[in-house]
């Protein structure tokens, strides 16, 4: 069998089995204290991280956003250069870091703490700077990265979106979310145009 392939299907199999174990890793009282902190927030839910963390946490701010909750992602070097001016005691920050000592994002802790506002925190070291600093930690228990170096966050990312994509699904169930929500926020896009070309389905 072409090597390539059989390192694909590892990677795919880890991925499955990674996801798998979530189950097993996270507790139903800090699953239940994730989502509180989610639906009790009064002002912006804010997520920021740096590199592959970055990119992750656009995306849980954008599917923070599309289940109607007030999120939106920072940049961390925007944020040491003036942007946390615009957070306030009722908002919520959550960082996403594996190792949880970014240079990017310690330096921020000082003005959240001056600020009052709350943060919590993903990452796989619970000594680290922003767990220490955060109210709520979460970590996906990764045991092995995808690529063959084992370094990057390939595994652990894909464990956190699918954190917060499943609290975005609870979110979305216990509340009066339908079809039409989803047009109102959502009306660009093949989900946009499914939608408004079949009102009968909403």
């Amino acid at each position: 069998m072409n090597s390539a392939w059989q390192q694909a299907s590892r990677v795919w199999r880890l991925y499955s089995e990674a996801l798998a174990g979530l189950e097993q890793h996270l507790s139903m009282v800090q699953w239940q204290a994730l989502l509180d902190e989610l639906r009790g927030c009064r002002g912006k839910i804010v997520v920021t991280g740096v590199g592959t963390s970055g990119v992750a946490a656009r995306k849980v701010a954008h599917m923070l956003a599309c289940v109607e909750r007030p999120a939106i992602y920072l940049n961390a070097t925007d944020a040491a250069h003036g942007d946390l001016g615009f957070l306030r005691a009722d908002d919520l920050v959550i960082m996403l870091s594996r190792g949880g000592n970014s240079d990017e994002l310690t330096r921020l802790l000082p003005g959240l703490a001056t600020k009052n506002v709350p943060l919590l925190s993903v990452t796989e070291n619970a000594d680290s700077a922003i767990a220490k600093a955060s109210r709520l930690v979460i970590s996906t228990g990764v045991q092995q990265e995808a690529d063959p170096l084992n370094m990057l966050a390939t595994t652990s990312i894909i464990l956190v979106l699918a954190i917060f994509d499943a609290a975005c699904a609870c979110l979305m169930s216990e509340s009066d979310y339908s079809k039409e929500t989803l047009l109102t926020v959502h009306p660009g896009g093949d989900v946009g145009l499914t939608l408004s070309r079949n009102p009968d389905s909403l």
